[in-house]
């Protein structure tokens, strides 16, 4: 049997003392239309099932920023 590499004993043990629970980035790019019509019915699902949700939407402008106002 071949010795553990270090990186895999780091792995190993970061592996061990995760607690299981993963979160979920999911990121609607694109031209046309449907990306936010998809994002806030998968947003209605998770709310519905119980999850932690959030919604993050970047729109562009040409108006002054906030900062500079």
């Amino acid at each position: 049997m071949r010795p553990k590499s270090e990186a895999k004993v780091a792995r190993d043990r970061m592996m061990a003392a995760m607690s299981g629970e993963k979160g979920l980035i999911i990121v609607h790019t694109g031209a046309g239309k449907g990306k936010s019509s998809s994002a806030f019915g998968m947003i209605m699902r998770c709310v519905a099932h119980g999850f932690p949700c959030a919604v993050v939407q970047l729109i562009k402008g040409h108006g002054t920023p906030a900062s500079v106002a």
